[in-house]
């Protein structure tokens, strides 16, 4: 599988905060930009760059080898922690996590733990819907922008 490297406050890929709307566009051209989410400024410069993970089927989005959908939440963000702490008044912690000093942010719909497993909630719930539950464990978004 291939590596897209994710580097946070810089860029996603080819695409890189401060690039053109010209320049992204021709770079999306070719390929599905349904993954993808550009913000741009009042100059048309790329001032956020979001990550769906349903890439993850094509590419392996890594960060410092950390394989950023594929680490469950807890682990990522005690290692990302350590790099960067993350924003604790965060009013979507859980959800959300913002690592200002090094311009990444992280989103899940659901704010769902292991131990949410032994639940009796959760062990009335059918299987699929189980096994629907188990996948935000991880991280569904990422994104990336410039550090101030």
């Amino acid at each position: 599988m291939i590596v897209m490297k994710v580097e946070p406050g810089k860029s996603i890929g080819n695409l890189s905060i401060g690039m053109s709307k010209l320049n992204v566009e021709k770079l999306t051209k070719k390929s599905s930009p349904i993954y993808f989410r550009v913000d741009y400024d009042s100059n048309d410069q790329v001032q956020y760059i979001q990550l769906a993970s349903g890439i993850k089927d094509l590419y392996i989005c890594e960060y410092r080898n950390i394989d950023l959908f594929n680490t469950k939440v807890k682990d990522l963000v005690t290692i990302l922690d350590k790099i960067s702490p993350y924003d604790r008044n965060d009013s979507e912690l859980g959800y959300s996590y913002v690592f200002s000093e090094i311009g990444l942010s992280l989103w899940r719909p659901r704010n769902i733990t292991e131990e949410d497993f032994e639940e009796e909630w959760f062990k009335e719930m059918s299987l699929e819907n189980q096994e629907d539950e188990r996948k935000y464990l991880f991280f569904e978004s990422l994104g990336v922008f410039q550090v101030l």
